[in-house]
This record gives structure tokens, C-alpha cells and sequence, in this order.
């Protein structure tokens, strides 16, 4: 079975993505997401959990539109706004609280986000090779022309906290260590839809489940909730309040910066202490127990170490080394004093070991 375009791997456009989203991409890579409640009123024909994953893994919808509701409580400290408006639109925002977003898909090479606040927005728009970031708070634009033989789906913080890709990041994972079922109907954005629900058999793992809402009759994702063990809430519950299925206009997908606007041209300068050239995250483990590891700039190290981050963390030392340990109910990041971050949704014992290899 082959995984259709809408929801393949993309590589992740860094520029895009702001100081912390690191958290929230290290759930969504380690294939742990549970969902949760809600009315069981859709009535929809049995499917097999083999059967529904291959439909969701070869659903052929290209384009859609809707919006989408988010609620994150990964129990982050509070984040300093790095690089970005002190407004509820900023980007890195999504990392807590609620949020209301606007998206539109047109296929692999036309997609817009728009993250919407009281008075303000920001606005991702990715439409062949032009990819563009507007915050409406500030008046500034990003832009980017992507090379030739660029992703077709560039991913940055809102994109990958939608449904289509958090399910997508889950479901990649599905292997014997995971329980796949079925739970009961739901209705998600007045659509019938299945349950999908993934479970670790692992005890090291700090997610105790996942609910993927499945509509009925596309197969499309329409909600994920991703529950820590024990809790009776989910940490991360994205859904859909409103979607529409079928074309989409190509004007949806075009931005031109209104008079007067700042913009910028390319990616910003690499952040203080780290070159251009930095490596790109690396992993070891799989699935429930990956853990995620990259070279920490000079300005993380402080924020954990004297910084605005250390009543939020624990020092701790082993053979690895000595650092800073940030740990929630669903998360465990270990900043190292020698310049290391190693983050999963795992218990800390699982980072100390990647650590000391």
C-alpha cells in the first residue's frame, strides 16, 4: 500500500519554523496519537482497522478547504516570542493554548494556512514555487522561491498541526508495537466518522493513545487527540469544525504584498551561535520510543541553564555528561551542557541512554 501524496513525508522548511515547535514535532514523529470522546450519533458501515488503515493510507482526495479548531497543553513553560510579533497570531503560539485556523488544500504544490487571532492573522501560502509568510500584526512578508526540485509540500508550524498531518506522522508508524482498533462512531464537523485508535504496548512511552477521526466517506482525517498515559484529556486535540471537499481556486492560493508592506527575501540568517550548515535532526529508536537529537545553539543552553527555562527544569548528570531536564506528562527534552537536545515523548531514561551513545 502506498501512502497518496497529500499525506507523504515533506522536509521541513526551518525558516519557517519557530524556537519550540521541536516539542511538538517530536510527538508527532514517534507514531503516538489517541483520540477522545464525542457524540457516538454517526451510524457507518463495520470496517476491520486493516481495512480502514488502508483506506485512509490510499484516500485519493486532492483538494479541500475548512477550518480547523486546536488545543495544545503539551505543559510547556511559558516561551519567550523569538524572531517573531508579540501577538495571538505569531506562529509559535500554537504551541499551547487554542487556536483557530483556516486551511485550504489544492495538492502537493498549493496549499494556504491562515492562523486567525482577534484582530490579526498570519498567512502561509505555498503555490508552485512561491511559498509566502504574511503577518498581518507587523506588515511584513517572508518570501521564498523554492528550487526546482523542492518538496512538494513544505511543513512548518501550522501545517504540521493539522489533521491530514498529524495523522499522516501517526499512522507512518503503525508496526507490532502498536495496538490498531476500532472505537465507536463520532460526528466531526457534522461528518460521520470512524475511530481509529492507536495504542503503544510499551511502558517507556509517555503517550497512552491515539484517536484518528476518520470521515466516512473520503477517508480523510478530520480529527486527532493525542492522549499522555492515565490522562483524561487529551494534550493535543485538532480537528475540523467545518470542511468542504472539491476544487479549489487557484486565487486562494496567490499572495501579493499590500502597499507598503515589509518584505523579506529568502530565509532569515542562521540563529546566533549555529552556521548555516547545521545537521539536521537525527533519531534513534522507533515509533513510541524514538528519540529525537540536534545540536543546541548558545541561547537555548542559557534559556535552560540561567535562563527564563531553568525553574521549569531539573539539573541532572549521569555518564553522559551533566544538563538540564524539562519533563510533562507527554514530553522529556534534556538539554545537555556540552551543547546537545534530546526530546521524545518517552520517559527520561530513554534520553540519558541516547545521550551517552
Amino acid at each position: 500500500m502506498t501512502i497518496p501524496p497529500s499525506l507523504r513525508r515533506r522536509r521541513s522548511l526551518r525558516w519557517l519554523v519557530p524556537f519550540g515547535v521541536a516539542g511538538v514535532a517530536v510527538i508527532l514523529g514517534t507514531g503516538a496519537f489517541s483520540t477522545g470522546g464525542g457524540p457516538d450519533s454517526a451510524t457507518l458501515p463495520n470496517m476491520s482497522p486493516a481495512a480502514l488503515l488502508a483506506q485512509v493510507r490510499n484516500t485519493d482526495v486532492t483538494s479541500f478547504s475548512g477550518t480547523v479548531v486546536s488545543h495544545i497543553a503539551l505543559g510547556l513553560p511559558q516561551l519567550p516570542n523569538i524572531g517573531a510579533a508579540a501577538d495571538d497570531t505569531s506562529l509559535a503560539t500554537l504551541l499551547s493554548g487554542s487556536h483557530t485556523l483556516q486551511l485550504w488544500y489544492g495538492g502537493v504544490d498549493q496549499q494556504r494556512i491562515a492562523l486567525l487571532g482577534a484582530t490579526d492573522e498570519t498567512d502561509i501560502f505555498h503555490n508552485g514555487r512561491d511559498l509566502w509568510q504574511w503577518s498581518s500584526a507587523n506588515h511584513t512578508a517572508k518570501h521564498v522561491v523554492l528550487p526546482a526540485e523542492h518538496d512538494a509540500h513544505p511543513v512548518s508550524t501550522a501545517t504540521a498541526l493539522t489533521p491530514a498531518e498529524l495523522a499522516r506522522r501517526a499512522i507512518a508508524e503503525v508496526n507490532p508495537t502498536t495496538r490498531v482498533a476500532v472505537g465507536p462512531t463520532h460526528t466531526v464537523a457534522d461528518r460521520a466518522a470512524y475511530d481509529l485508535v492507536l495504542t503503544p504496548r510499551t511502558s517507556v512511552s509517555k503517550v497512552g493513545s491515539v484517536h484518528i477521526e476518520v470521515d466516512g466517506k473520503t477517508k480523510v482525517p478530520l480529527g486527532v487527540q493525542v492522549y499522555a498515559r492515565a490522562a483524561a484529556s487529551p494534550a493535543i486535540d485538532v480537528a475540523f469544525t467545518s470542511v468542504h471537499f472539491g476544487a479549489q481556486s487557484d486565487r486562494n492560493f496567490e499572495f501579493t504584498p499590500p502597499p507598503n508592506a515589509t518584505v523579506h527575501a529568502g530565509g532569515p540568517p542562521a540563529p546566533a551561535g549555529r552556521s548555516s550548515t547545521s545537521a539536521e535532526p537525527s533519531a534513534s529508536g522507533s515509533g513510541w520510543t524514538r528519540v529525537v537529537s540536534l545540536a543546541a545553539d548558545k541561547g537555548t543552553i542559557r534559556m535552560f541553564g540561567h535562563g527564563v527555562l531553568q525553574k521549569a527544569t531539573t539539573p541532572v548528570s549521569g555518564t553522559w555528561g551533566e544538563g538540564q531536564l524539562f519533563e510533562s506528562t507527554l514530553l522529556s527534552v534534556l538539554v545537555t551542557r556540552d551543547g546537545r537536545i534530546f526530546a521524545g515523548a518517552v520517559e527520561p531514561a530513554l534520553l540519558y541512554a541516547a545521550a551517552a551513545k
